[in-house]
């Protein structure tokens, strides 16, 4: 363990950090020990002891109000960190959030608000010091299930409800600046995704508010409006209304039931990235053939029939011959390969939301046998699709 990193860490952040030693050996990183939550609360650390045996990335606690107590592996024991606020807590809400741990709140300071990027990223930067390993932002938020939701499960409720179409039919006083807000909009008109998320975060903490009842009121009309925003670019980067209304009404709903903020800026950024994904690829598109665009096209909606090369050409009105060498050279694939990977695809998501069989998923995709579906998929996924169903259903979700 670097000590002088830690303590640089610790003043760097303005938030308690303790180790714990395999013997239970408690080390202190700031000067008011008798002051501090860790430092008093034994059943806090079993807890995040526990919380860290079970995971190998960083285990990040959410208590009532929205306040996050960190815990991190160790060469020989755990680094702990918080309290970490993400709303501002009165002097009768710390009592509460302490009092669950056998905590004295009398003379505990009041605690600095972080947004929930600002939490995450203070984790992370823990984590490097550590010299353990980094980890994408969502798979930090997604492996310690401090949210009701994944992107797994909205993932899975946009295909139960695609898979039953395709059944059913077969073919406040302050605004972002004038400047901000054309950032963001000409990030999702590029498909930045990266960009676009990055901008929206950024403007999290300098808006205004946007309701005057309470921060999840707030919060949720700052998902919506950027939500709506990055819609409206999307359909000026030439999606469609249709495809960018839908897409954007789903959030926005899911927004408006979400009871915490963390689920409302979560939503709001799987739309930006939904939303400036689809501009990329239609950018993409635009670069090649309209002949291979068209050819994908017909694939995606027959991928469950047999595909002959000779039918998809004369769908074009170009001969089998040339358009085998087209998508080849412009798509850098063979346009069989191409329909093995739209069907695998499809069958993956059948694999995890769906209980139908090996045999039945193999003959629904349009593969001759469960056999040479099991070939191709290993092929494209490097794994058997027993052994992806299995490692994507393992998934579960934490209600605190």
């Amino acid at each position: 363990m670097q000590e002088s990193n830690i303590r640089i860490l610790c003043s760097v952040l303005k938030v308690d950090i303790v180790y714990e030693g395999k013997d239970g050996t408690l080390v202190p990183f700031f000067d008011t020990i008798a002051e501090s939550p860790l430092m008093q609360s034994q059943r806090l650390r079993d807890l995040m002891r526990e919380g860290i045996a079970g995971q190998t990335a960083p285990f990040l606690r959410r208590t009532s109000y929205d306040c996050y107590f960190a815990g991190l592996r160790t060469e020989g024991g755990a680094l702990y960190m918080g309290p970490m606020a993400h709303t501002r807590l009165s002097a009768v809400r710390r009592r509460q959030v302490y009092g669950a741990y056998g905590i004295k709140s009398e003379g505990l300071p009041i605690l600095p608000v972080f947004t929930l990027p600002e939490i995450r990223n203070m984790v992370l930067l823990a984590n490097i010091v550590l010299g353990n390993s980094n980890l994408e932002d969502e798979d930090l938020l997604q492996l310690n299930r401090i949210l009701n939701s994944s992107k797994a499960k909205d993932h899975e409720e946009q295909t139960r409800f695609l898979l039953k179409e395709e059944e059913e039919n077969d073919d406040s006083s302050y605004r972002h600046s004038y400047h901000e807000e054309q950032l963001l909009m000409q990030a999702i008109r590029e498909g930045k995704t990266q960009d676009a998320i990055r901008l929206a975060e950024s403007m999290d903490r300098d808006t205004g508010r946007l309701s005057e009842r309470d921060d999840a009121a707030h919060h949720r009309n700052l998902a919506i409006l950027g939500i709506a925003v990055c819609a409206r670019a999307a359909i000026e980067a030439g999606i469609s209304p249709d495809e960018a209304y839908r897409l954007s009404g789903y959030y926005i709903r899911k927004c408006d039931a979400a009871q915490d903020p963390a689920h409302m800026l979560l939503y709001r950024n799987r739309a930006i990235e939904e939303l400036s994904t689809h501009v990329a690829e239609k950018l993409n598109r635009a670069r090649g053939s309209n002949y291979i665009e068209r050819a994908r096209d017909y694939v995606r909606k027959h991928y469950r029939e047999k595909i002959y090369l000779d039918e998809i050409a004369a769908a074009l009105g170009i001969s089998p011959s040339y358009l085998s060498k087209l998508f080849k050279k412009e798509s850098g694939q063979c346009l069989q390969d191409f329909i093995n990977e739209e069907r695998v695809y499809r069958a993956g998501n059948l694999l995890v939301y769906s209980d139908l069989s090996l045999p039945e998923i193999a003959v629904y995709v349009g593969f001759p046998n469960q056999s040479y579906f099991g070939k191709i998929f290993r092929q494209i996924k490097n794994m058997t699709p027993k052994t992806y169903r299995d490692r994507y259903r393992s998934a579960e979700f934490f209600d605190e």
